[in-house]
């Protein structure tokens, strides 16, 4: 795609956000049609198969086949860009995205940067992880993707952040005045705590915070929100589709917008029905534009609220969430209830109130039998804000757990450069 068919293609992104929502199912759905009866014809999985009853498929469910299972045979493999996820969830994957899907996908990052006011050529410093050796970095982007990132981005790539690495932070961020910081939750929440406890805040004000990775838990956007001074805007993406599926808007700050034009999302009950309005199921997402090797029908590990009503920004695109962690981060009590990441961080910090009490905070399960919350103490914990909490835990989880509180002078990050809420006790050794 040429840059004036990335500028065609940024202006429609554009428009479409403002069609009606129905307009815009019909718009998807269209494309979703295209898209499978390509898969059937061409890729050996789907080839034959009904493309109205497609299965549902995750990672583990992908890596029990063949790679060229689901490659399309009337492609050519230069089409086909091989990537990786980092394994945080426990199941690492490799995949391959579309070449010719990423002029599109910088085209939606530059349409996602206008609901927030961020300019194409507007300074961002972007905080993240190091990209994982031979992926080619900016040389594998499109050409005007690359000139625009080296004039407009300043990236700073760290594993971990402790006191020195946030003052550095900050050095960056009063030299390069950038007008917004991008990068994953619990990275600015804890450099935003760090910053604080030191002092060091910004003598000129950012625009926005761009958060991504993470479930934003009440506590992780208090501290944001303190240091930043900015609004926090909300993206959800997979590794696996190349770009951001979603995002959140100012009127609707705890939910996203899907965007249609890139992906059908479903929201599914464990039985694989469709969830009701205002229930609770996994994210499921069509990539629209994977033509080499599909995904279709993603079971993301996810899990969303199917929120009712519309927006009253005006955007058509239907509204998701709140996202409520992943799958494999919820906890089940012995009388097999399920608490999810979100709904534990409320009852603990909205209902509850210890918002000033903790910093930071991690659940570690040992089996259903035995639960501790690890807690980075605030300037108002004590013995018996921890009493409270113990008690508080306990009374949520139920009979036959015990339910512990053990101060921490941080919560690490995993190889991904994560802090899941919610994790088994084999995930921290």
């Amino acid at each position: 795609m040429t840059a004036i068919g990335i500028v065609k293609t940024l202006l429609e992104l554009n428009r479409a956000q403002w069609l009606p929502t129905e307009e815009l199912r019909r718009r998807s759905e269209a494309r979703r049609l295209r898209l499978l009866r390509h898969a059937v014809q061409n890729v050996p999985f789907y080839r034959g198969l009904d493309i109205n009853h497609l299965p549902v498929m995750d990672k583990s469910a992908y890596r029990n086949h063949p790679p060229e299972a689901f490659a399309a045979s009337n492609l050519p493999a230069q089409r086909r860009m091989e990537k990786a996820t980092s394994g945080s969830t426990g199941v690492p994957f490799r995949f391959e995205v579309d070449r010719a899907a990423l002029p599109v996908a910088f085209a939606s990052q530059l349409s996602y940067d206008s609901w927030i006011g961020l300019r194409p050529f507007d300074r961002c410093l972007r905080i993240a992880v190091p990209p994982p050796p031979g992926s080619g970095g900016l040389r594998m982007l499109p050409w005007l993707q690359r000139v625009h990132d080296r004039f407009t981005q300043d990236r700073i790539s760290i594993w971990d952040i402790d006191a020195g690495r946030a003052e550095d932070i900050w050095r960056r961020i009063e030299a390069c005045r950038p007008e917004f910081v991008f990068g994953y939750t619990s990275t600015l929440a804890t450099m935003a705590d760090l910053l604080l406890r030191r002092g060091l805040r910004l003598s000129r004000s950012l625009r926005g915070v761009i958060a991504t990775a993470e479930t934003l838990s009440p506590p992780r956007r208090r501290l944001i929100e303190q240091y930043f001074q900015a609004p926090i805007t909300n993206r959800y993406g997979l590794r696996e589709f190349g770009w951001f599926s979603a995002q959140s808007c100012a009127a609707s700050p705890e939910r996203f917008h899907v965007n249609t034009e890139l992906a059908v999302c479903e929201i599914l009950r464990p039985d694989g029905s469709l969830a009701e309005d205002g229930e609770t199921g996994r994210i499921v997402l069509t990539d629209l534009w994977n033509y080499a090797r599909p995904f279709i029908r993603y079971d993301t590990g996810d899990l969303a609220a199917r929120p009712e009503g519309s927006c009253s920004c005006g955007r058509g695109f239907p509204l998701l969430g709140p996202i409520d962690g992943r799958t494999d981060e919820c906890l089940t009590t012995p009388a097999n209830r399920v608490i999810r990441p979100g709904s534990l961080a409320y009852y603990l910090f909205v209902y509850n109130r210890h918002t000033d009490d903790v910093r930071h905070y991690q659940i570690v399960r040992e089996g259903n039998r035995r639960v501790t919350l690890l807690v980075v103490p605030g300037d108002a914990w004590n013995e018996s804000a921890a009493a409270r909490l113990r008690d508080e835990m306990s009374k949520l989880l139920g009979p036959g757990v015990e339910a512990g509180v053990r101060t921490v002078a941080e919560i690490p990050p995993e190889r991904s450069g994560k802090r899941p809420i919610i994790k088994t006790l084999e995930e921290v050794h």
